[in-house]
């Protein structure tokens, strides 16, 4: 039967507009307005709403009028003229999901909340994504693409689907008052006031199992957090962290244990590039190393060792170490973790450290170790999805649709529907407590003695 690609009207809420300030009949390319002073020339507007609505290129303007291509309806005084930045859609097509093969442009419709484009002879694998286009501006005239979705369509669990569902069950459809920013903020307001119940602090659908969060460069003793660990400013949410294939979990340590694991250590970092001819290195804080001595300079990369330096002079003024013999041949970059008087080997022990956004790790990692990967397990945080086509995390989405009707009706009625007299305020809150009761009923507590 083909595939119908649906593409949603692009959002003008904050565009430039005006009004007609006269009657204007068909045929029409000079049209009165209350003020054209905030067009240019090769603008496109969009006249009208509804059935008559229409998409014309302004060609000149003035204080009072623009200049547009021949109109195809009469509109009456007041009609609003908003700018709008494309006047055509480029839809491209896949068979695999990875080479996609743009399609004709087609004229937006400004009639409907949907331009459709009905593709006879797709079928239900293929994949597409589109972009708006300025025809008019050519290859510097596209937006950004949307994300990519089937010819089956939005999943029940997309952002999409449920802001449909929500409008389509109340008989309403996106419009000045409920535009979709509306929408979007509305659902992420609903995601966080259950993401944040007090009763729950993690919630077990956001529990990662085995993630690698990297792999290990001798020299060094920190990974960086995971963007989107929960709380990362302690371990309360990280349930474990390993080292390669052996599974024993690493101890937390607190700040105050952990600093004695670097108790006379002296670490700092380059600051500067070192090539393998320099005679003197320039170190962030020099002021803990010796007067002579050497170093040991981290591995940039997996398939490197620990480089030794000598050095027969510490300027503290200046954090100059000089008379530096057996830099490697390859150099080093500016940051390279540097130490002294450390022990290289393999961590028993970590901890957090917030500020920094890193994992800290109680030795610097050995020469041996390198390659090996560091596994997590850990609670994510909500993710803050900006697209139609993101999946919600949640084991239930129905109760979101009860939210955003609830929602929509507030903001129809001014803020004046009482949430304790609407039926779809009364099915979010209990939907609320079925998810929080199934987490709490649903929990396995394991005691493990040490």
């Amino acid at each position: 039967m083909g595939v119908d690609v649906l593409i949603y009207f692009p959002d003008l809420t904050d565009n430039e507009l005006t009004f007609l300030s006269a009657d204007e009949t068909s045929g029409q390319t000079t049209l009165s307005v209350d003020s054209g002073r905030n067009f240019v020339a090769n603008d496109y507007v969009v006249i009208g709403e509804g059935e008559f609505a229409e998409i014309r290129k302004l060609s000149s303007q003035s204080d009072t009028t623009i200049t547009t291509d021949t109109t195809l309806y009469a509109h009456s005084r007041g009609t609003k003229v908003q700018f709008i930045p494309y006047n055509q859609i480029v839809v491209s097509r896949s068979t695999d999901g990875v080479t996609y093969t743009a399609l004709s442009a087609v004229d937006i419709n400004p009639q409907n909340l949907y331009t459709v484009i009905h593709r006879t002879t797709d079928v239900s694998t293929d994949y597409y994504k589109a972009r708006f286009y300025n025809s008019t501006l050519g290859v510097t005239g596209y937006s950004d693409y949307s994300d990519v979705v089937t010819a089956t369509g939005y999943a029940d669990n997309t952002v999409w689907a449920i802001k449909d569902r929500a409008l389509r069950e109340l008989g309403e459809q996106k419009s000045e008052l409920i535009t979709d920013q509306f929408l979007n903020e509305s659902l992420w307001e609903g995601r966080r006031e259950l993401d944040q119940d007090p009763r729950v602090n993690r919630w077990s659908w956001r529990n990662k199992i085995d993630e690698n969060i990297g792999s290990i460069v001798s020299g060094t003793y920190t990974f960086a957090l995971p963007t989107n660990l929960r709380d990362p400013e302690s371990n309360k949410n990280i349930s474990s962290i390993r080292i390669g294939k052996e599974n024993t979990p690493l101890d937390y340590q607190d700040t105050i244990r952990f600093n004695q694991n670097y108790l006379d250590v002296a670490h700092t970092t380059l600051n500067g590039a070192v090539l393998t001819a320099d005679t003197s290195i320039i170190l962030t804080d020099s002021g803990d190393f010796d007067e002579s001595g050497s170093i040991y300079v981290a591995s940039q990369a997996i398939g490197e060792t620990v480089d030794v330096i000598a050095y027969t002079a510490n300027t503290e003024t200046t954090n100059t170490i000089s008379g530096v013999t057996g830099i490697r041949t390859a150099g080093h970059a500016t940051g390279t973790d540097v130490w002294q008087d450390v022990s290289f080997g393999k961590p028993t022990a970590y901890t957090v450290d917030g500020d920094s956004g890193v994992i800290k790790f109680d030795v610097p990692f050995k020469d041996d170790l390198a390659g090996e990967n560091i596994y997590m397990d850990y609670y994510s945080t909500m993710t803050a999805y900006d697209s139609d086509a993101d999946l919600l995390d949640e084991p239930s989405t129905d109760l979101f649709v009860n939210y955003l009707k609830w929602k929509i009706k507030s903001k129809q009625s001014g803020g004046k529907l009482m949430p304790t007299q609407d039926p779809d305020f009364i099915l979010w809150e209990r939907g609320k407590e079925t998810i929080i009761t199934k987490e709490y009923l649903g929990r396995t507590i394991r005691l493990i003695p040490s």
